[in-house]
């Protein structure tokens, strides 16, 4: 081969290393800007202008979830909607049961999120009859729903997620979130979840938003504490009246 011709061989030699150094370069670059820490969900929420007292309150793993939920929608910039009316209620046929509800809304534009965060005040036993509903007013038109549940055994200090949350129902006006998916336990648990509604802008001015959570424990549970409760006030009277006697 000639000298030139080696040249040449050289020269391409050279520049495909050049290229290599490039491509593995960039491949590098990437993988450290990938690997540098993004915005904390606190940092996160605290940037749509929610005020830290309200994100405080949220238990981190729902902080996450809102945070992701917001962020995976694939629109930047939303801001805390303060103008929804925001009403929570609970049905339970145990009246000891009370249910904490909280209802956060975000705007972009035209696009709404709204989430309704609740907690169980005591242990529970759902067994698959339980439904949470969300319904929005004239403001909204709802397009999608979703949620996360989580659970733990009183007690206990780690919560469990549980599944994805879907609405079953739903109408012009909101959704519902029924059956198992709300939990279907064998002994009593603490639960929590957020329910998540994804909406447009809707035709009129009415901007309220109502959540209710209802309880419906097992019938045999209720019936079997009512026989405890009838045997256990005629024993009492028994004894009373051999007494007397």
């Amino acid at each position: 081969m000639s000298k030139k011709g080696k040249r040449q061989v050289l020269k391409k030699g050279i520049m495909t290393l050049l290229c290599l150094a490039a491509v593995f370069g960039c491949s590098g670059i990437e993988a450290v800007l990938a690997a540098e820490p993004s915005v904390s969900a606190e940092e996160y929420l605290a940037e749509t202008g929610m005020p830290s007292q309200e994100i405080e309150i949220l238990d981190s793993d729902i902080r996450q979830f809102i945070a992701d939920n917001l962020r995976d929608s694939g629109l930047e910039n939303w801001k805390v909607d303060r103008d929804i009316l925001a009403l929570t209620k609970t049905s339970s046929q145990q009246y000891t049961v009370v249910f904490y509800i909280n209802v956060f809304a975000f705007q972009v534009g035209s696009e709404h999120r709204v989430y309704a965060v609740y907690e169980s005040s005591t242990g529970i036993t759902p067994v698959g009859n339980d439904s949470i509903s969300l319904r929005l007013g004239n403001h909204f038109s709802p397009y999608e729903y979703g949620g996360r549940m989580w659970y733990k055994k009183t007690g206990e200090g780690n919560w469990v997620q549980g599944g994805e949350l879907t609405a079953d129902y739903r109408t012009a006006g909101g959704g519902t979130f029924t059956g198992g998916q709300l939990g279907d336990f064998q002994q009593k648990m603490l639960v929590k979840g957020c329910v998540c509604c994804y909406a447009g802008e809707g035709s009129g001015e009415d901007n309220q938003v109502t959540v209710e959570y209802t309880y419906c424990p097992a019938k045999g549970n209720n019936d079997t504490w009512l026989y405890i409760m009838i045997v256990a006030v005629t024993v009492v009277v028994v004894l009373i009246l051999r007494r007397r006697e």
